[in-house]
């Protein structure tokens, strides 16, 4: 095998250089959102070492792309969710969807097909999966954004596009009802206007069950033209979410969109008097914040709700037509 120089990145490498340099998040900041929080051996977890710069540049950053460690990382989707939010609401400069899209499919981009083909990797495969994601018809320009950093973040994390592209590929079948269709010859237009008018179309919420650190459901919806849902192990209502651990309580938690004049609206959750509590933890990997019992707070696609101690789940954006 032909040896590998000193001065081309691994695909990890080339993840944290792309998000760094096209969207603003440093390594630190970054770390914190992909790296996970189950233990290792010695009984910390990656996570909390996210601000050893040393640690992560050694092991993470700039670690040989055949020593990639998976357990090292939190499951790609949530990892992609918490990336998307930070790019989406960073107050140094918030990105479009079609701007997320074009840093990871266009020039911006390109830094991860070099470190793959360093790597003596598929880059064909890569290059494909990106075409398909990108000029895929049926989805929307948020949809085809997220679908990409999926990517992006699983051929980072796993220096393995076989992998990374068969996970994508799972991603959408389970979590947007569909799969990497064909494109057209005519590929679909990301035109700035329909770009915006994506951004305040009817949208539903979805929460995702995450078990170990890794996704254990399809996304159970939530309609913004609803009157919400409960989520709590007796709730009976037809949006309900029952997918809980035994210390949820019987009525835990409500979820439900609160329109505004100007139609953006907002996604509202409230504690409902639950007795073992709920916990919310932005997708930029802030601190978690406990919501006090009936009050409600704002949240937001990528963000975690943590109800009681062992049920949590991941928020996704959807399109109108996946709601039940």
């Amino acid at each position: 095998m032909p040896l590998k120089r000193a001065n081309e990145q691994t695909p990890c490498g080339a993840l944290f250089d792309i998000l760094k340099r096209f969207g603003g998040i440093s390594h630190k900041e970054l770390a914190s959102m992909i790296l996970s929080e189950r233990p290792l051996a010695d009984g910390r977890s990656p996570q909390s070492r996210s601000s050893d710069r040393s640690w992560v540049s050694r092991f993470v950053v700039h670690a040989p792309a055949d020593a990639s460690q998976e357990r090292l990382f939190r499951d790609y989707g949530v990892a992609a969710q918490r990336v998307m939010n930070r790019l989406r609401t960073s107050r140094s400069g918030s990105r479009t969807c079609a701007e997320i899209l074009d840093m990871v499919c266009g020039e911006a981009g390109e830094p991860m097909v070099r470190a793959l083909e360093a790597s003596h990797d598929d880059v064909r495969l890569y290059r494909n999966a990106l075409a398909r994601v990108r000029d895929g018809e049926g989805y929307t320009v948020g949809e085809r954004a997220e679908a990409a950093l999926v990517l992006l973040v699983a051929a980072g994390c796993s220096a393995n596009v076989g992998r990374a592209v068969d996970y994508t590929t799972e991603y959408i079948r389970c979590l947007m009802g569909g799969r990497l269709g064909t494109p057209t010859s005519c590929p679909v237009s990301l035109d700035p206007k329909k770009t915006q008018v994506d951004l305040v179309l009817p949208r539903v919420l979805g929460f995702v069950r995450i078990v170990d650190g890794v996704i254990a459901s399809e996304p159970y919806w939530v309609s913004s033209g609803s009157a919400g849902a409960e989520i709590g192990a007796l709730a009976t209502g037809s949006e309900d979410i029952t997918d809980v651990a035994g210390d949820v309580s019987a009525h835990h938690a409500r979820v439900w969109y609160e329109a505004a004049d100007a139609g953006a609206g907002r996604w509202m959750l409230s504690d409902l008097g639950s007795s073992n509590g709920t916990v919310v933890v932005d997708g930029d990997g802030s601190a978690p914040s406990r919501i006090a019992k009936n009050e409600a707070v704002e949240i937001h696609p990528g963000d975690e709700v943590r109800l009681g101690s062992r049920t949590t789940f991941v928020l996704v954006e959807g399109a109108a037509e996946m709601a039940r």
